[in-house]
């Protein structure tokens, strides 16, 4: 797990078993990023939702493929965010929960910043520069 923000972290898959420690650690909210049979045996989002109500923590489920990063995801990111729980994100490696938290951040932050602090969480993503300068520009 990587903290990205104070309330904002993003992770590899997880377990349903892992839903209680991630309560005892003080979180309220878990996001899935990962379409459901990406691998054979990844639990489904299912079995994590139901481990979250049983627990009492809000669960998301907004997949997105590798590669189709699109505005809804980003928009529902957004407005995830706003509520400022400590939140987990997670998808197979972390990598499309952190571009998400960036395109939904150009709001908030210069796009300098927003590579910095993906960096300081171990992901590059200087790739996305152009993309997060544009949606900077839109809006």
């Amino acid at each position: 797990m990587k903290q990205v923000t104070k309330n904002y972290f993003v992770s590899p898959q997880i377990v349903p078993g892992d839903i209680g420690l991630l309560k005892e650690q003080g979180f309220e909210v878990i996001v899935c990023n990962r379409p459901d049979r990406e691998e054979p045996n990844q639990p489904d989002f299912e079995s994590i939702n139901k481990e979250c109500s049983r627990l009492g923590l809000k669960f998301y489920n907004h997949p997105i493929s590798p590669g189709d990063l699109n505005l809804e995801r980003v928009l529902k990111t957004k407005s995830m965010l706003e509520e400022s729980k400590k939140t987990l994100a997670y998808c197979r490696t972390g990598t499309r929960c952190i571009m998400l938290w960036a395109c939904a951040e150009v709001t908030n932050k210069e796009v300098k910043e927003i590579l910095k602090i993906s960096q300081e969480a171990g992901y590059d993503l200087n790739h996305m520069e152009e993309i997060l300068s544009s949606l900077k520009i839109a809006s």
